[in-house]
């Protein structure tokens, strides 16, 4: 069970690095992402379809990996 859990947080942890570095090659802050994504901002000019793509990519990983942390909360400390 532990190893499962280590292994999800390895990947938590890839993916902040791997989307921190994706935000920084776009020039935008995690902030302006997500105002982007919620319509409450225009993406900037500089900012490429496909670099948002990647970061939406990234973000949708780190989403899964949560939500397996999650899950196995509830089925095995839960009581």
């Amino acid at each position: 069970m532990f190893e499962r859990i280590d292994t999800i947080l390895r990947n938590i942890e890839e993916s902040e690095a791997e989307i921190k570095l994706l935000l920084n090659i776009a020039k935008i802050s995690f902030i302006d992402y997500i105002m982007i994504k919620r319509g409450s901002q225009d993406m900037p000019d500089h900012l490429e379809a496909w670099s948002l793509q990647e970061i939406d990519n990234e973000v949708a990983n780190l989403k899964e990996q949560i939500d397996a942390l999650v899950k196995i909360k509830k089925e095995v400390l839960t009581w």
